[in-house]
């Protein structure tokens, strides 16, 4: 699944009658060059507890968090919703690693380069944490009746600085996928020979990696929950482990491959995707799952187990 795209275009301001948190101080303008913080590094905001930063403690300038109301998403991200002092409804959406697709900055937080946009009674902000991989951790804030870029703001700074004092992590019991870079899992040669010379990888969020440029594209993904079924495809064996293929063929020829790496509980589990997609008009004679399952394969035995 990949991350939604936030564009954010025009900065915000804050509206001091309706503001019922401490005010962030204002920042300077971002400066150029690189990001360098290793606390919002890919590698190491994968290992986070998303929730974890959204808890009371971490909060506690904007309102009482609702009990009960932590929403857990998908690795890296989570919402909750709150109630300030003065009474008013506000939600915050956080994501760690999102795609930023706009330049434009409004200044900074924590020291890292932030974007924002007030639109719908709504803000959302993201705060740039990769230039080159153009990822930013982000978040969307509404806000009843108050300043949803100004809480947006508050809160982004204080996940950050719960970052860099005492982050939660998430469990990693033996064989957990959680702390894996799965772009250096599969080797350049392997997608040479499937998805075509000249492929470019990216992370694809904090769990997994696409390529693209190549003859076809590979999205690789890994999440938590449901285990995979004959409803998500016919059985396939991915050397010694049971996976589901399913193709479509809607446009050009896409086929994806799914498999459970480590049961958890309750029928949920730690799952991966592979998915290959031909989507040029000669994809008709491409055999989309074999050169799936031939990366798949490759994978699957890299793979720790418990």
């Amino acid at each position: 699944m990949i991350g939604l795209a936030v564009v954010l275009t025009a900065a915000c301001g804050p509206d001091l009658a309706k503001q019922n948190f401490p005010r962030t101080t204002v920042s300077a303008p971002a400066t150029a060059g690189p990001v360098n913080d290793d606390v919002v590094s890919v590698a190491n905001l994968r290992t986070i507890d998303a929730c974890g930063l959204l808890d009371a403690s971490t909060l506690a300038a904007l309102g009482t968090v609702n009990p009960d109301s932590t929403d857990f998403y998908e690795l890296g991200q989570c919402d909750v919703d709150l109630t300030d002092a003065g009474g008013k409804k506000l939600s915050l959406d956080l994501q760690l690693a999102d795609i930023v697709i706009s330049p434009k900055t409004t200044g900074t937080v924590e020291g890292l380069p932030l974007q924002s946009t007030d639109e719908n009674g709504g803000c959302d902000l993201a705060a740039v944490t990769d230039k080159t991989e153009s990822l930013a951790m982000t978040m969307r804030v509404t806000y009843a009746g108050g300043d949803a870029c100004g809480a947006g703001r508050t809160a982004l700074q204080q996940v950050l600085q719960r970052l860099h004092t005492n982050p939660p992590r998430a469990a990693q019991p033996a064989g957990s996928l959680i702390p894996l870079d799965f772009c250096a899992l599969v080797d350049d040669a392997t997608i040479d020979n499937t998805l075509g010379r000249g492929s470019e990888k990216s992370f694809y969020g904090l769990h997994g990696c696409s390529w693209s440029g190549g003859l076809a594209t590979g999205y690789l993904k890994f999440d938590t929950g449901s285990a995979p079924s004959t409803e998500d495809g016919e059985q396939v064996d991915l050397g010694g482990v049971p996976g589901y293929q399913k193709m479509d063929t809607t446009a050009g020829k896409r086929c994806t491959i799914e498999w459970q790496h480590r049961a958890t509980q309750d029928g949920e589990g730690e799952n991966v995707s592979f998915q290959y997609n031909n989507y040029h008009d000669d994809a008709g004679n491409d055999d989309a799952c074999g050169k799936a399952q031939i990366v798949v394969k490759s994978l699957v035995p890299k793979l720790p187990r418990a």
